[in-house]
């Protein structure tokens, strides 16, 4: 509220300095699209992590982010001016104007191979822009208004509402809440575990002055180091962890026993994320999220986070609206490759077009998923079983510097059709109808065939705890050179850190390992 309110008020002081605000004033039009505009200000703040807790307390990066923010935003600023005064050249050039937009985002497509993050703030901006231009024209009668043809006046508010916003924000945060109200504004964290690794953590998060207070230690061993060298004391067993958590208000939690157990671990981690608790972990110890993934940052610390999901239901509604209007989209889009698998399929062998599996979706419950039909008739599903069975048994896997697939390749029941279509995983196509139905999603852990679910561990079903999805963070990190293990965390920390943001990201990075055939057999 305080960057919305200095924003606004930065961008109305420039037009008092400027002498614009009496034209505002006549013009309720005008006034609520000049607030619009001033939006860009604050635009990414949250995609910089100008929000999160963590980041505030060091003011050398708190002025970095501020500073990233504000050129994104500038570009935002730009876009949203040249969309306001390019009419008369899209009126003439809208051809041409259209033909160098697609290529433009073809390149941008490739080149995000190397600049992936600065394509996001690009489409940000871009969506941004067309977003406030959209907002704007709703409320003013002349459809321009006039203020978007004087460029000078609109930079000249946005450099106060820079200059007040960074200063605003120092004097609160790192004056007010980081010095004055230090005790009332600091999060509990407790640390599971009596290691090295929780001694040193702990001296970082004193030593930085960190806006954490540390309640204690749990676990196993109550001979912990902490409690000699900052006197934090031993609060007791991982088996208390829920009284622990409602005793000492525990906002985040810092994990760093190597010898837990996959179950109880992941027992606590609903504890933790049900409660708004986030969990933290040290790379080392779950190095197939560390390997396949950037970790994620603790005031500092490279660390693995499993976030809170306290708007789960919120996160819901708007996912599926999502799913379906991109399901949708991409369905009409790829009716005529998906008419020409049809004919070919048929073409080739006797027999249905479709397969239907009967798969394990949401919570273990069944459903029927769509797919091209691979593979000749009656052709029996032995071979998969057994191979699956001893997948999940632990019973094949790659040797260390081995990077082997870890699935069926040269599989005699698939046809020359189905091996292409396999190839570019189009045999997952028809999935969209299942996405349109509401029995998937685009983007969630893959469903398993009920004999998989069958030799599934209790700790192994909890990726079945949200939708399934027709791609997901396995096939994209992993995709068949993973162990099923590991497959399974990656799908945990997709269960446990699901994000629009993270959605676009997978399904971005599909397009690429389906063009470059990864892991598809």
């Amino acid at each position: 509220m305080n960057d919305l309110a200095v924003t606004t008020g930065a961008f109305a002081l420039g037009a008092w300095l400027t002498g614009w605000l009496d034209y505002l004033n006549d013009d309720p039009g005008s006034t609520i699209a000049f607030a619009i505009l001033s939006l860009t200000a604050i635009s990414f703040f949250q995609t910089y992590r100008l929000y999160n807790y963590n980041f505030l307390f060091s003011l050398k990066e708190h002025l970095k982010n501020l500073v990233k923010s504000f050129c994104w935003s500038i570009l935002t600023l730009i876009i949203v001016l040249f969309l306001f005064n390019s009419s008369e050249l899209l009126d003439n050039n809208f051809y041409f104007f259209i033909s160098i937009l697609l290529t433009g985002a073809v390149v941008l497509l490739f080149l995000s191979r190397f600049l992936w993050s600065h394509l996001l703030d690009f489409i940000l901006a871009l969506g941004m822009a067309f977003l406030i231009v959209g907002l704007t024209g709703m409320f003013s009668k002349e459809g321009i208004p006039v203020f978007m043809t004087n460029y000078r006046i609109i930079f000249f508010c946005f450099l106060i509402a820079a200059m007040l916003l960074a200063v605003s924000r120092i004097f609160l945060v790192h004056i007010v809440f980081n010095k004055w109200l230090r005790r009332r504004f600091r999060r509990q964290v407790v640390i599971i575990g009596s290691d090295s690794e929780a001694d040193n953590i702990a001296r970082y998060i004193v030593d930085n002055d960190a806006p954490f207070w540390i309640a204690g230690t749990m676990g196993q061993d109550s001979t912990c180091g902490l409690k000699q060298s900052l006197g934090k004391a031993h609060l007791g067993e991982i088996e208390e962890i829920q009284a622990i958590v409602d005793k000492f208000k525990i906002d985040d939690i810092i994990i760093t026993d190597e010898d837990i157990d996959k179950p109880t671990l992941v027992n606590m981690l609903d504890v933790f994320t049900s409660a708004g608790i986030n969990a933290w972990f040290p790379p080392k110890l779950l190095p197939i999220i560390n390997v396949k993934l950037y970790p994620d940052n603790f005031c500092g610390l490279p660390m693995i986070r499993l976030c809170s999901q306290k708007n789960n239901w919120l996160f819901n509604k708007i996912k599926l609206i999502v799913d379906v209007l991109l399901a949708l989209i991409v369905f009409i889009l790829q009716l005529p490759l998906f008419l020409l698998i049809v004919v070919a399929i048929k073409l080739e062998s006797p027999g249905p077009v479709f397969y239907l599996a009967k798969a394990v979706g949401k919570n273990g419950n069944p459903f029927s998923m769509y797919k091209f039909r691979s593979m000749r008739m009656n052709s029996s599903n032995e071979i998969h079983k057994d191979y699956v069975s001893k997948l999940i048994k632990g019973e094949i896997g790659n040797e260390e510097g081995e990077k082997k697939p870890l699935k069926i390749t040269n599989d005699p029941r698939i046809t020359r059709v189905g091996n292409l279509i396999r190839k570019f995983s189009l045999d997952e196509l028809p999935q969209l109808i299942n996405v349109l139905k509401g029995d998937m999603s685009l983007v969630g852990p893959r469903p398993c065939l009920p004999y998989e679910y069958e030799l599934y561990k209790d700790w192994y079903k909890k990726r079945a705890s949200v939708p399934s999805g027709i791609t997901g963070l396995w096939q994209v990190a992993g995709r068949s050179e993973v162990s099923f293990e590991d497959m399974i965390l990656l799908d945990l920390y997709y269960v446990y850190n699901r994000s629009l943001t993270l959605d676009f990201n997978i399904l971005f990075e599909t397009i690429f390992v389906v063009l470059g055939m990864k892991g598809a057999y």
